[in-house]
């Protein structure tokens, strides 16, 4: 298995997305198919007498499965021939389409899906409060009135997944981010699965281009 140290994309890397250009600043986790980095991007921002620019925060996930890839460079090399890495790539790229069609606050919001590096990323909205994971293990227990917002918040947009047909499959605290506010906001649709209105699983792409699927 390769060291993801060693085989995550160091600061100052640049990311030509479709619509804007990301700076890595640095790595943020890793898990099996994937490592997500901390990164900036300017954008622009108009107004009735001008516009201006401004650095918006921004999180990238990036396709790296350790048991397959490496790195030469900034391009991701891989090491399997029979076809599953560039199987597991079109989930990966399926997973920022699912996620392009909710509009819910307390669901992660995509930016865009591109391809670099021989690999594909997505940008997605950065949430700076940390996980639900480690909330709970720096405050230990939680409240009744904590415990009830968190089951009405990451309750309520399981909902509306599932009345879009799409189960999330992966549900901990780990994948429950935590706003400054206190908000929740559920992450990390990797394993999510899609299925038909006769409850057979679609195992073609998401539609990025769809209706989105909003809090009604």
């Amino acid at each position: 298995m390769n060291d993801s140290t060693d085989n995550a994309l160091k600061p100052n890397t640049i990311l030509h997305g479709k619509s804007y250009t990301y700076t890595i600043e640095k790595k943020l986790g890793e898990g099996t198919f994937g490592i997500t980095y901390l990164a900036t991007t300017r954008v622009k921002v108009s107004g009735i007498l001008g516009e201006l620019e401004t650095t918006l925060q921004v999180a990238i996930k990036e396709f790296f499965m350790h048991d397959l890839n490496g790195r030469a460079g900034n391009t991701v090399t891989c090491g399997s021939k029979d076809g599953i890495y560039y199987n597991y790539k079109h989930q990966f790229v399926r997973e920022a389409q699912n996620l392009s069609r909710f509009n819910h606050p307390h669901i992660v919001k995509v930016l865009e899906a591109f391809e670099e590096n021989d690999t594909a990323y997505f940008a997605m909205e950065f949430i700076e409060g940390g996980s639900l994971h480690e909330y709970i293990q720096k405050n230990g227990s939680l409240s009744d009135r904590e415990a009830l917002d968190i089951i009405a918040q990451i309750g309520d947009a399981l909902s509306v997944m599932h009345r879009n047909k799409m189960l999330h499959l992966d549900l901990k605290p780990l994948n429950v981010m935590r706003r400054e506010n206190g908000d929740l906001v559920l992450i990390d649709f990797g394993l999510s699965k899609q299925f038909d209105e006769n409850g057979n699983r679609n195992r073609a792409p998401a539609s990025a281009t769809g209706q989105e699927a909003t809090r009604q």
